[in-house]
């Protein structure tokens, strides 16, 4: 019998109306890219719909989309929505279980935002990949992406650095009951 999925602390929105309305905000945004031919802002969109999607809980819906968009993100690596896509993806791929196939897809995102400097988004791939690594009871790895996390968000003066410090605390309870 397979184990189940543990959650990490997992991101809830916190006005469930607003986050609704803004998943239909972006599916009227993306159609209008779509139409429009405009590659760029249909990588955008997509990825930050399919991001919303999976913070809705309706990851297989988030991964279905992303996947028709996997070609454009592929084409445009030089582009920071790439990167951003490339972590929704990877967090839909956590969330529905595939989380072997999700670290390839969070060391791509991770890869980019290093490269471009893309500093707010790689601290966002850590923090979700820490999460995924946490779930997947690799406590060690959690704990490093986390902490590097943590560095880049004090760096910028993130005020999510707060939640990888909660994070961090979690793990360290984690590893004691394990």
């Amino acid at each position: 019998m397979a184990e189940p999925v543990v959650e990490f602390m997992r991101h809830t929105a916190r006005d469930a109306e607003a986050h609704a309305r803004g998943i239909n905000e972006l599916r009227v945004k993306l159609e209008r890219a779509l139409l429009a031919g405009d590659t760029l802002a249909t990588l955008d969109h997509a990825a930050d719909l399919g991001s919303m999607l999976t913070t809705d809980r309706r990851e297989f819906e988030a991964l279905r989309l992303l996947r028709k968009h996997s070609a454009a993100a592929e084409a445009l690596p030089h582009d920071e929505p790439a990167g951003w896509f490339w972590s929704a993806y990877a967090t839909a791929l956590q969330y529905t279980g595939a989380r072997a196939e999700a670290d390839i897809y969070f060391a791509k995102a991770l890869s980019l935002s290093s490269a471009f400097r893309w500093s707010r988004l790689q601290a966002l791939v850590l923090h979700h990949w820490g999460r995924s690594l946490a779930e997947q009871r690799r406590y060690s790895e959690a704990e490093s992406r986390f902490t590097e996390g943590l560095a880049l968000r004090v760096q910028l003066n993130d005020p999510r650095q707060e939640s990888a410090r909660r994070a961090l605390g979690h793990l360290a309870e984690l590893r004691n009951q394990a």
